[in-house]
């Protein structure tokens, strides 16, 4: 795992700020949730970690790399969505796993 950081983050669309200022570090290996009501940026803060939305100003910093240029496919960064992408069959602990296990992530206990 590694640490993510936001370092004066700011989004803007057609000149209104959508999010005009954010400073975050998530440390590796923790499990860290956004919370707030619909239209307050957490689905565009995500977006930006994973590449899909480029930040208007401000750094974005996965492992000690900025990234802000960088492909979403080289940031090795996954989302879980909120409702409609994950498997109804599977439980939350079952949806998130599922990648993981896709990608043979080993758990802790298992690492050398």
């Amino acid at each position: 795992m590694s640490q993510v950081a936001l370092r004066q983050v700011r989004k803007t669309f057609s000149g209104k700020d959508v999010i005009p200022n954010i400073n975050v570090t998530i440390p590796s290996g923790s499990f860290t949730v956004l919370v707030g009501p619909s239209g307050c940026g957490k689905s565009t803060t995500l977006r930006m970690i994973a590449g899909l939305e480029h930040p208007t100003s401000g750094e974005i910093v996965i492992d000690g790399q900025k990234v802000n240029q960088l492909d979403p496919g080289k940031r090795d960064i996954a989302m879980v969505f909120q409702n409609y992408a994950l498997y109804p069959t599977m439980t939350v602990k079952e949806n998130i796993e599922f990648g993981l296990k896709n990608r043979k992530v080993l758990r802790r206990s298992e690492r050398k």
